[in-house]
C-alpha cells in the first residue's frame, strides 16, 4: 500500500482558462486516484497539477476497496472545502468507482468526473437528480 497525498495550495483555474465576466475563473482542485497503473503524468499533461494523489501501484485486494473509497472521500471533501470544484480522475476497479459514488452522493460536492476515452481524459457530462424520475 502506497497512499500518496500531495497538497497544491497554489491550484486554481486550469492553465488557459479564461476569466469569467467580472472575475477570475472558479477555483478548482484536481484529485487523482490510481490503482494498478500510474496515470498521474497523463493527468498533469492533460488536465493540470493534482492537488491530491491516492496511489496504489499494484492490484488491490477486494477487502481494501472500501478503505480506499474512504481515502478518496476524505480527499474529495478536503479538496472541495472553500467551495472548490473538484476534478476527479480515477483509474481503478469498477467496484471502487461505484463505492466512491455511493460515498460522495449526488449534489454533495461540485464534481467533474473524468474518464479515459479515445486516448485522452475527458470530462463526463454531469448526472442530476432528474434522471432518477
Amino acid at each position: 500500500m502506497i497512499p500518496v497525498y500531495q497538497a497544491n495550495p497554489e491550484a486554481g483555474a486550469a492553465p488557459g482558462e479564461k476569466e469569467k465576466e467580472g472575475g477570475p475563473a472558479p477555483r478548482r482542485s484536481i484529485v487523482v486516484v490510481e490503482v494498478g497503473r500510474p496515470v498521474v503524468q497523463d493527468v498533469r499533461s492533460q488536465i493540470g497539477e493534482p492537488d491530491a494523489i491516492i496511489s496504489y501501484q499494484r492490484p488491490v485486494l477486494d477487502s481494501e476497496i472500501p478503505l480506499i473509497a474512504g481515502e478518496v472521500y476524505k480527499a474529495v471533501a478536503k479538496a472541495a472545502s472553500g467551495g472548490h470544484e473538484v476534478h476527479l480522475v480515477l483509474s481503478g476497479p469498477l467496484g471502487l468507482a461505484f463505492q466512491i459514488g455511493q460515498l460522495v452522493g449526488l449534489s454533495h460536492f461540485k464534481l467533474v468526473i473524468y474518464q479515459f476515452s479515445a486516448g485522452r481524459y475527458r470530462p463526463v457530462p454531469p448526472v442530476t437528480r432528474e434522471v432518477m424520475f
